[in-house]
Formats: structure tokens, C-alpha cells, sequence
């Protein structure tokens, strides 16, 4: 199963120890939507490539 991790903001130790526990055994990326400018249209593609995406305030 591929698993997309969308980060609206930069993720702090709760967030990347559940991210760690929900992707353990998988594949999984990661697309950051904080820091700069955003590739919509990557992030578009990238949600279409995976079977299950969350998204992390």
C-alpha cells in the first residue's frame, strides 16, 4: 500500500511518531506544503499515485 503524507505545517515529534506507527510496513512519501512555493500539480499526481492519503496540520 502506498501512503502519501501531506504536512500543511512542519511536523513536530507527535506528528512524526504517528506518522512513523501509521507507515510502518508500507511505502510511503511525504509532500510538504510549508516552506515555499507548492507544486500543485505534483501534489495533484502524487494523490492519484497513492491508496490512502493524510493529511497533517
Amino acid at each position: 500500500m502506498k501512503i502519501l503524507n501531506v504536512y500543511r505545517s512542519e511536523p513536530d515529534g507527535d506528528v512524526k511518531k504517528l506518522v512513523e506507527i501509521v507507515t510502518e510496513g508500507r511505502e510511503a512519501t511525504e509532500f510538504k506544503l510549508y516552506g515555499g512555493e507548492v507544486d500543485y500539480d505534483k501534489l495533484v499526481d502524487m494523490v492519484f499515485e497513492a491508496d490512502k492519503a493524510i493529511c497533517w496540520w
